[in-house]
């Protein structure tokens, strides 16, 4: 059978909306499945919503002390009392932890709660969980219902930014598959950062895509909105600051004075925040070794920031868990799913990707896309660098803190070098393959939450 017919009966952006819808209406399902604050730091990251719902953007910090802010004493008692699961995998939810769970009221009553971990992003992203804790406080609802509100509000805003993205550019069937996997899909479903994070990077990439083929013919609508998008996302993810390529790259394509003023401005601010937030940020107060002097370290001695990274990656044990917590790892990385998961998995991805190739010249994406590629790499360099800085002792043999999770947007400036979807018989394959993840992925998850959290066995 003959393909002819294909191009002018299908819409790639068609496509991809559909697979965004199915991808959000199983996140608002596991909504209802998932205990409440089951993702890692979860707790930290509502604290700094709670923050920002009461318009302050950075953390205080006492004397002496590691860095926080005040928050309604029965919100903490809530964060308290929910973090009996974590790590804890005999551990099920019962009827009665439900009942004590809806009991917990807002109080008025403030006490200083630390949370240091959040005070390098900028916060505007947390606004979803920000409003519905707000709504809840106002309207006297349970902390219990705020926080599913916020949940809530920070999974379906989330998914609406991806859909508005895949209405701007279609992205190939790998992006749909990273969206696919677990992980993914467990902490859009939280009340973290990372469902809006990933969002708006792909509202980022997406209109970069548009921008790339209009060129000087793009709406400033989406030359704005390009930059506002790769602002949030670099001042909130230390290891996304090669996003900021992007609105010099669509400058180059527009040629337009006010495009380069925008992106220098966006360069500006991430670069005062993340340095403004690094000095007003106090996560250990006594280090052996400055954040200053460990990132002089980096630059005098590259040799050996380099051979830690590969000490790192060459460790079995770590390659094995970045593995698992980048497909998925839930919970507070307590809930593994069997090993022929992971292998099947990591199957279709590569079979997907390969798929994605664009195997035919096509020397008028070349720059574009290498730069993308490398702007993957340079993620992945500053990952390793964050987590040096931030939890490694200066004399460790290996960088400590990483998490598999942290790879999903250099994996998705890699995805988007791929290039677009396009309707032939090979990105059609790959799209039928993401559906295919997507099933296998969306089954498994059921199945391991609720034997994680429910079933007793």
């Amino acid at each position: 059978m003959k393909f002819i017919f294909l191009p002018n009966s299908i819409s790639p952006k068609l496509l991809t909306i559909l697979a965004a819808l199915f991808i959000g209406f199983f996140c608002f399902l596991e909504t209802g499945i998932i205990p409440p604050l089951q993702s890692p730091d979860e707790r930290d990251h509502l604290k700094r919503a709670y923050w920002l719902s009461k318009g302050e953007f950075f953390l205080k910090t006492p004397a002496g002390e590691v860095s926080g802010g005040f928050v309604d004493s029965g919100l903490e008692n809530y964060l308290e009392y929910c973090s009996r699961y974590d790590r804890h995998t005999d551990k099920k939810i019962a009827q009665n932890d439900l009942n004590i769970i809806r009991n917990f009221q807002w109080t008025a009553d403030k006490t200083f709660t630390v949370a240091p971990g959040t005070g390098y992003y900028f916060p505007i992203l947390y606004t979803p969980q920000a409003i519905g804790l707000s709504i809840g406080e106002y309207t006297h609802l349970s902390i219990d219902n705020s926080y599913r509100l916020a949940r809530l509000m920070s999974a379906i805003i989330a998914c609406f930014i991806i859909i508005a993205a895949f209405a701007i550019s279609a992205p190939n069937a790998l992006v749909l598959a990273l969206l696919a996997i677990p992980m993914t899909l467990f902490q859009i479903a939280a009340a973290s950062l990372d469902g809006m994070a990933t969002a708006v990077t792909i509202l980022a990439l997406a209109v970069f895509c548009q921008t790339k083929r209009l060129a000087s013919h793009t709406p400033p609508a989406l030359l704005y909105t390009l930059s506002i998008s790769v602002t949030l996302v670099a001042a909130c993810r230390l290891h996304a600051l090669p996003i900021l390529l992007l609105p010099f790259m669509a400058w180059i394509y527009t040629k337009r004075k006010n495009v380069l003023w925008q992106t220098l401005s966006c360069t500006a601010f991430v670069i005062g925040w993340t340095l403004l937030a690094m000095k007003m940020t106090i996560s250990n107060p006594h280090p052996d070794t400055s954040v200053h002097e460990k990132l002089l370290g980096i630059f005098l001695h590259p040799l050996h920031f380099a051979h830690l990274i590969v000490n790192t990656i060459a460790d079995p044990g770590k390659q094995n868990f970045y593995i698992c917590s980048f497909l998925g790892d839930l919970g507070w990385l307590d809930t593994l799913f069997p090993t022929k998961f992971y292998e099947a998995l990591t199957l279709l991805l590569l079979v997907i990707t390969l798929l994605c190739l664009p195997w035919k010249n096509q020397r008028e994406t070349w720059i574009s896309s290498g730069i993308m590629a490398g702007m993957s790499l340079a993620s992945c360099l500053l990952i390793f660098m964050a987590l040096y800085l931030a939890w490694t002792p200066a004399n460790a043999s290996e960088i400590e803190g990483i998490q598999g999770r942290y790879f999903l947007i250099p994996a998705l400036f890699l995805a988007y070098a791929l290039g677009e979807l396009k309707i032939t018989r090979r990105s059609l394959c790959a799209f039928s393959l993401f559906a295919v993840l997507f099933l296998f992925s969306t089954y498994s998850m059921i199945s391991v939450l609720l034997t994680r959290y429910y079933i007793v066995s």
